[in-house]
């Protein structure tokens, strides 16, 4: 069986990481799509070395490139990609545009994703899918969205596939919870076109003396706004995820990462502008903090008071949650099933 992932995010590799993996080792014949986006490329090509990939678009921020190259002409690209390479099914994450394209070529299509703010997208995501899943965060009653019980992020993030790495820490020099791990958002991409630059580097006098800060930068000409001692990230990294989860703290102001912090069990703090259901659903578990930076050094003076235990934590969560990969994989073969 010939099986296309379109990739249009980093976060999308993780999330699909370990069904690709398993494909692969079932012999079926997995092909990347992607479109041209910052380090994309070059993450795919490093995570996925035995894998085709084909670049299907361009994103560079502009709005003709948001509504042309990364929609129009990824269209296109992906019609001829589908025909030429006669793919048995395709799965992405808010993949309505090669969901159209298969469509039209009557090729069966799974879309996952996690953002109902967005209804335009929602609506176009059912039009173009056969499967169409979001996590339990809102109430999608009336709609052909199929839910489950668990945050997207959790795919990768479930104990039952990810394992710290304490030795990860060496090649920065930081000890286990004694650093903050940070993450600062390009601004430039659509979903955060709205936020101010550098909300993280606004706060920056307000993190704790006497830890160190592990800062993943997408913009990195930006570095001079943040302090010389913070120690600057080169992406990308053999094992983030390991960095994030012995992190006594993780500070972002992109969602997705703020999510993975407090699903790896710990304290999150997530000073965007985004108001997210799938944040809301993360917050109930008490790791998930959005702070508005005014009120960043205050809340992150009590940090010693908001930590949990975390392996306590996670299999708490492990025992409530579904295993979102297993759901992955048995989807891809009951949609193919549903169609012969």
């Amino acid at each position: 069986m010939t099986i296309l992932f379109d990739i249009k995010h980093v976060a999308h590799i993780n999330f699909f990481n370990v069904v690709i993996a398993r494909l692969v080792e079932e012999n079926h014949e997995v092909l990347i799509s992607y479109i041209e986006r910052g380090k994309l490329p070059k993450i795919i090509k490093k995570e996925f070395p035995g894998i085709s990939s084909y670049s299907i678009g361009r994103h560079q921020g502009t709005t003709f490139s948001i509504l042309y190259e990364a929609n129009v002409l990824k269209f296109f690209k992906a019609r001829k990609l589908i025909k030429h390479k006669n793919i048995d099914i395709m799965l992405g994450v808010d993949a309505f545009v090669t969901g159209l394209a298969c469509k039209i070529s009557s090729i069966p299509n799974i879309q996952f994703y996690d953002d109902p703010e967005r209804k335009v997208n929602l609506k176009l995501e059912q039009l173009t899918s056969d499967a169409l899943f979001y996590p339990e965060i809102t109430d999608f009653s009336g709609t052909t969205v199929q839910t489950y019980r668990a945050l997207k992020e959790w795919a990768y993030l479930s104990p039952a596939y990810f394992e710290p790495n304490e030795d990860s820490l060496k090649e920065w020099g930081v000890k286990a919870g004694n650093y903050i791990f940070v993450r600062e958002v390009d601004t430039g991409s659509l979903n955060y076109k709205d936020q101010k630059a550098g909300v993280v580097a606004s706060v920056a006098d307000q993190f704790p003396a006497g830890k160190k800060v592990l800062l993943s930068l997408e913009n990195k000409d930006t570095i001079d706004e943040y302090p010389p001692d913070w120690i600057l990230l080169q992406e990308p990294l053999q094992d983030i995820h390991s960095l994030m989860y012995y992190a006594s703290a993780v500070v972002s102001s992109g969602d997705s990462m703020a999510r993975e912090g407090a699903m790896l069990g710990v304290p999150s703090f997530y000073i965007g502008f985004r108001d997210m259901a799938a944040n809301r659903f993360i917050q109930k578990e008490g790791l998930f903090f959005v702070i508005p930076p005014e009120l960043f050094g205050e809340k992150m003076s009590n940090l010693e008071s908001l930590c949990k235990d975390q392996e306590v934590y996670r299999q708490r969560l492990f025992e409530q949650w579904i295993d979102v990969s297993e759901l992955i994989y048995n989807q891809l073969f009951a949609t193919i099933k549903s169609k012969q």
